[in-house]
């Protein structure tokens, strides 16, 4: 494709050892390496706003994009979500609009690729949160559905709760939009409504409404594109060097997004998948790490340093 994109993330300064990796792992790999770039900047430091500007990054602060009840005990970090329906405003004249949460990382180019693609295709591209492998199908289910039925039902009540809860959950830490896509302003408008009754994780619980029930045609990628580690901890493949999903056929995995508690975890115990230690245990990180480093050793956010 020669459409001109640009990738985006954001965050503020607790997050910009996870910010790091995002922007390390795009501009590492051969395609990414002349990726335009921006950064929504909601407090990050002289010397993190350095760093990112070395990278190529362009850096805008965001301005609270609605007025809202709860605005007032919402750190400056919030906006970050709540800009995301107007990136073309901070970041104009690009054909396509590719964000990633600043706790994701690239391992694989095909996921940037998928997502582009889905943008052409339908109004947005998002990778809903269903896998054979994944815990909440399974023994976690009562825990998801408490979490995003609260959630759900906090901003748009107990009976459309009790329905969208049980659809695959839109996962919006990472999405594709073209520039002219009327996804922008149908996430703006439900957004709004939802933040006049609640902040609980309100941006992607109002893209879950706008696409199931108010009919924004979502083009949905698999889990390999955007794969929430605390759902299900991803295979070794000792052969290829990369995660891959944990289940059969184990396909590599495009995006690792380091949701809840796994943004701190050092490390965890990997399944290594061919050669002479395929089915043990290995401690692993699965923040990103540049290549040739060794992943045995346990990063946590210290290690990670402008």
């Amino acid at each position: 494709m020669t459409r001109r994109w640009i990738a985006i993330t954001g965050g503020d300064a607790a997050y910009f050892d996870l910010m790091r990796g995002c922007v390390a792992s795009i501009r590492d790999k051969p395609e990414g390496r002349d990726v335009a770039l921006g950064v929504l900047d909601c407090g990050l430091h002289a010397e993190q706003r350095g760093w990112l500007s070395r990278h190529g990054a362009q850096l805008v602060a965001p301005r609270w994009d609605f007025e809202f009840p709860g605005r007032a005990g919402c750190s400056e970090a919030f906006k970050a979500l709540t800009a995301r329906p107007f990136l073309p405003d901070y970041f104009p004249g690009y054909d396509t609009y590719l964000w990633l949460d600043a706790d994701c990382w690239v391992q694989h180019w095909f996921a940037v690729d998928l997502f582009r693609r889905g943008a052409v295709r339908q109004a947005i591209a998002v990778a809903p949160e269903i896998h054979r492998a994944f815990r909440h199908y399974r023994h976690a289910w009562p825990e998801f559905s408490a979490v995003n039925g609260a959630a759900f039902r906090e901003a748009f009540g107990a009976a459309l709760a009790d329905r969208l809860v049980r659809y695959p959950l839109i996962n919006a830490g990472v999405f594709a939009i073209r520039a002219g896509s009327p996804a922008w302003g149908a996430w703006a408008t439900v957004l709004d409504e939802a933040l006049q009754r609640s902040t609980n994780m309100t941006d992607q619980i109002a893209l879950n409404v706008a696409v199931y029930e108010r009919g924004l045609a979502a083009e949905a990628l698999p889990s390999t594109c955007n794969w929430p580690v605390h759902h299900a901890l991803p295979a070794w493949d000792t052969g290829r060097g990369l995660f891959v999903e944990p289940s059969l056929p184990h396909d590599p995995l495009g995006i690792l997004h380091m949701t809840i508690y796994t943004k701190t975890v050092p490390s965890f115990d990997i399944v290594q998948i061919g050669g002479p230690d395929d089915g043990t245990i290995r401690p692993m990180t699965v923040r990103y790490v540049p290549p040739g480093e060794d992943r045995s050793r346990p990063r946590t956010p210290e290690a990670f340093r402008v």
